[in-house]
């Protein structure tokens, strides 16, 4: 192994190490103890075998959970892919004002989940909330099932926005400008450019932020905790916060290993599937 190898595993080696140990070793810990009946106090009373999956997925407020984190996806992704795809389309060409756009939609990224949560809570809160009063309605949003995972999906868009702006941003900036002063020669419009050259180009970006936005759907937990907790009526528990009071709450260590394991898999399958994409897409090129 060179010199020059040697340095770089050097420069790697404590961030791996810290992977190792807060990351990977848990994982481990957590995939083996999903196999394990272990009492509340975390002493192991024997093998239970795919026992705890089985019984995972015969308890009605698991998959009521299931449930709900699939319509809470159903509502984020097509809110989110849009509107991230549409300012970044608006301001891909730099003019007079685009600093001033881009700042604001990059500035969710500066202000803590908790503190938006918060925001939109007060935002939303009963029947003459600052929502219903700048809407005309006495809507109560955080009361009834339906406006409550609609909110839970509108903060959920606000809190990725940053990211998957910059990302499809930075993928629009990216095309070779020969590319589009061709098609402007063959007097391709702005729209017929947006549609037919710039988003197929940029496919990639757009596939990795959608997957990205998936997992991150999949896995939401603390803005339920502090919007709805769950409620009303536990309509809004998702899969993550199911896991919080299982885990936290009622010392489950089972069900606590066992939704963690899994949670694991999708994270993994979701990278896999970009990974994937990825490679696909530069055979392409």
């Amino acid at each position: 192994m060179s010199k020059r190898n040697l340095k770089a595993y050097a420069y790697l080696a404590p961030a791996l190490l810290l992977a190792i140990l807060f990351s990977y070793i848990p994982l481990a810990e957590s995939i083996v103890s999903s196999f394990l009946r272990i009492s509340q106090n975390g002493a192991v009373r024997g093998f239970a075998g795919l026992g705890n999956y089985a019984g995972l997925f015969r308890s009605e407020a698991f998959l009521r959970s299931v449930g709900h984190t699939i319509i809470f996806a159903l509502l984020f992704l097509p809110l989110n892919t849009v509107l991230t795809i549409a300012a970044a389309a608006a301001t891909r060409r730099k003019g007079k004002w685009t600093a001033v756009a881009e700042f604001i939609f990059i500035s969710p990224m500066a202000v803590s989940l908790a503190a938006y949560a918060m925001i939109f809570k007060e935002m939303f809160r009963g029947r003459v909330s600052i929502i219903s009063r700048i809407l005309s309605t006495d809507i109560a949003w955080l009361e009834s099932p339906g406006t409550a995972m609609l909110v839970l999906a509108m903060l959920g868009v606000f809190l990725d926005f940053g990211i998957d702006y910059i990302l499809i941003l930075s993928g629009f900036r990216s095309i070779e400008r020969d590319v589009l002063d061709a098609a402007e020669l063959d007097g391709a419009g702005s729209l017929r450019m947006l549609f037919s050259i710039e988003l197929p180009m940029i496919r990639t970006i757009i596939s990795a932020t959608i997957f990205m936005a998936v997992k991150d759907a999949l896995l939401i937990s603390a803005p339920v905790m502090i919007l709805t907790e769950g409620g009303p009526f536990r309509s809004t528990e998702t899969v993550m916060y199911f896991y919080y009071l299982e885990a936290f709450k009622s010392g489950n260590r089972a069900v606590e290993s066992t939704i963690a394991t899994l949670s694991a898999a999708v994270s993994m399958l979701s990278m896999a599937l970009i990974a994937i994409r990825r490679k696909h897409a530069l055979k392409d090129i």
